[in-house]
């Protein structure tokens, strides 16, 4: 499990650098954009942007014990070009 905490400094990272969010049942999130992702106490909400028009299509709320770990190295951005 990745902690909230985590979660919340790859978020709050100045400046921002995508990651991705790998989960237990081998589900991939690109988090591009700080927005995208919404860590909260008991769980973590996630937007879905799939145009580059900025608007979230929908969204998943996930809990913490689901995320098994944060890729980072321009894992999401080079999955999402």
């Amino acid at each position: 499990m990745v902690a909230p905490q985590q979660i919340l400094a790859e978020v709050r990272r100045t400046p921002f650098q995508p990651f991705r969010l790998v989960l237990a049942d081998g589900a991939k999130y690109n988090i591009r954009h700080p927005d995208q992702c919404m860590p909260m106490k008991k769980s973590l909400v996630i937007g879905e942007v799939p145009d580059h028009d900025g608007f979230v299509e929908w969204t998943i709320n996930i809990n913490y014990w689901n995320v098994l770990r944060i890729e980072k190295d321009g894992a999401a951005h080079a999955a999402s070009a």
